[in-house]
């Protein structure tokens, strides 16, 4: 399996991490009863932390839609270099630093991270641009 691959491999991890400790968290300050019902108000005492969570979660998948399409197209079209592989580990371990600098409100850590991975999308791009171009 290709380092891009593993990576998407990793975001998912991190992902999965990410929709557990808000459930978790949500479980703990809402309790049971809130959690089983339709959730149409508010969590109660759901706090900052609660709050912060549930945006990590949204940027996790919002991040993961930008990423997903870049490794199908380096793993369906074969492409793989110095450029894609750096980049998809860049992102996977900036999106795993990306929780708890957001989870514990680390600024201006949380944006930094956050910047990097957004350019290694970039830069992901790039290596399949150039990759496909000297093919």
């Amino acid at each position: 399996m290709s380092i891009e691959l593993w990576s998407l491999f990793a975001v998912f991890g991190v992902m999965l991490f990410s929709v557990l400790a808000q459930g978790t968290y949500l479980d703990l300050r809402a309790g049971i009863p809130y959690v089983l019902s339709s959730r149409a108000e508010p969590p109660p005492n759901h706090g900052p932390l609660g709050a912060r969570l549930d945006r990590n979660v949204r940027n996790q998948v919002e991040g993961l839609a930008l990423f997903l399409p870049l490794v199908l197209i380096s793993a369906t079209s074969g492409i793989s270099n110095g450029w894609t592989e750096t980049a998809a580990l860049t992102y996977a371990g900036s999106r795993a630093a990306y929780v708890p600098s957001y989870a514990f409100d680390l600024v201006p850590v949380r944006t930094l991270v956050w910047a990097a991975g957004l350019a290694s999308l970039f830069a992901f791009a790039w290596g399949l641009t150039t990759g496909a171009l000297s093919a």
